[in-house]
């Protein structure tokens, strides 16, 4: 029996391990299409740094045959030949060299073009920085929607159990109070009006629950989950992190200028020499007579040495320079934005604090003044009427108190996010 209590009380403590909000943080990045999407775009850039490699690394090998029919008529009997009678009627053979058979297998590959390939791996490892970058601050603004989500469930949730506290307080009182106008020791009068009061606390709790069941569906949509139970939520408290505002978000401007330096870099490599060497062998041949010893081989190198451009290298350095002095002005801009952004919060969090710090202080001395003003009403030495505005202001008190901590809790939020 008792290893059943305790097999027991661990799918209990394992089902709420399950609502808290570090299980509806990893189920959104679990479930997000946009994450899916970005960890897709990084393998795709892995694989197209391979592509470079092998296109700028490896020769280049071809296969390539063509057959051209140029025929000449008048030339004693001859259709095809590369040295036609004069009266032959055809195209010029300087021209077609009377036909063409070919059957050639060419390989070439660019030497000296170290450079080319590291500017074109140096964009695709800035692009790659860029997706990670965009992946992280994703994940952040994830993060963000979803704490704020459920910190709106979580107070919802408390409203709702207050209220329904609240209307199980009246329905108690509302039983002692029927008991003492049956024996004529209060009024009927008083009876009413609380039945009135605790049907309106009811539905009131009603409507709570109503909320809260829309937003935990709400947090649920957003983290892709798939339940419609209406099950409580755990408590969270959050902690303000270190100090390290905007870094971030930095990370762009940094990203920003990088991608335009190894920009610059990529246009200078076709001021450099591009050499390359090629190998071909196969059939070459203009006529069908002894065909099978036309098969050869040739090899050669190309150079290509660009001497005058019209100054085009000179504007793109100047115009480089331009965007990286724009990219350092909208850094140092959005570097105060941030600092702002953070004493702003940092300045409504102390407030909040306070405001929090004043409404339990106020509530522990109502919660006197309930019990008090409780007893009193049993023994007639207060009307209804102020015990229920005593209740009212004390329950007021207590969904200011929820809606407080709430706040400070967003605030926290708000203050980690710009971290």
């Amino acid at each position: 029996m008792k290893i059943l209590t305790v097999a027991l009380l661990l799918v209990v403590v394992g089902a709420r391990a399950q609502n808290n909000l570090e299980h509806f943080l990893r189920t959104a990045e679990t479930n997000s299409p946009l994450l899916k999407e970005y960890a897709n775009q990084l393998s795709s850039s892995s694989l197209q740094k391979e592509a470079i490699r092998s296109q700028q690394q490896l020769p280049q090998v071809s296969l390539s045959a063509g057959y051209l029919f140029a025929p000449f008529f008048n030339n004693n009997g001859h259709i095809v030949s590369a040295t036609p009678d004069p009266q032959a009627i055809g195209y010029d053979v300087g021209i077609t060299n009377g036909g063409l058979y070919s059957a050639q297998i060419s390989v070439e590959k660019n030497i000296f073009n170290g450079p080319l390939i590291d500017a074109l791996t140096g964009t695709q490892e800035i692009q790659e920085a860029s997706i990670n970058h965009s992946l992280s601050m994703t994940r952040r603004d994830l993060h963000k929607q979803v704490t704020d989500l459920y910190l709106q469930t979580y107070e919802s949730q408390k409203l709702y159990e207050l209220g329904a506290e609240t209307a199980g307080i009246m329905k108690d009182l509302l039983r002692v109070l029927g008991n003492l106008v049956e024996r004529g020791a209060s009024k009927q009068s008083e009876y009413l009006l609380l039945s009135i009061e605790c049907e309106g606390k009811t539905i009131a709790a009603a409507d709570a629950r109503v909320q809260y069941a829309t937003n935990l569906n709400q947090l649920n949509s957003l983290c892709g989950i798939v339940d419609t139970a209406v099950v409580p939520v755990d408590s969270v408290f959050l902690a303000v992190r270190a100090d390290a505002p905007g870094f971030a978000f930095a990370k762009k401007y940094e990203l920003d200028s990088l991608s335009a330096l190894v920009q610059q870099q990529l246009f200078e490599t076709k001021y450099q020499p591009q050499v390359a060497l090629f190998v071909n062998t196969g059939l070459n041949a203009v006529e069908l007579d002894n065909i099978e010893r036309k098969f050869g081989v040739s090899a050669g190198v190309s150079v290509s040495i660009p001497l005058f451009d019209g100054n085009q290298r000179s504007i793109a350095r100047q115009q480089n320079q331009l965007s990286l002095q724009s990219i350092a002005n909208y850094r140092e801009n959005f570097a105060i934005q941030v600092k702002n952004q953070r004493k702003n919060a940092l300045d409504r969090l102390e407030a909040q604090r306070a405001n929090l710090a004043s409404l339990s202080r106020q509530i522990v001395g109502y919660g006197q003044l309930i019990r008090i003003t409780e007893n009193e009403l049993r023994l007639g030495h207060v009307s209804m009427i102020e015990y229920l505005t005593v209740l009212k202001n004390y329950t007021d008190l207590k969904k200011s108190r929820i809606s407080a901590e709430a706040d400070v809790q967003r605030e926290i939020t708000n203050i980690n996010y710009w971290n």
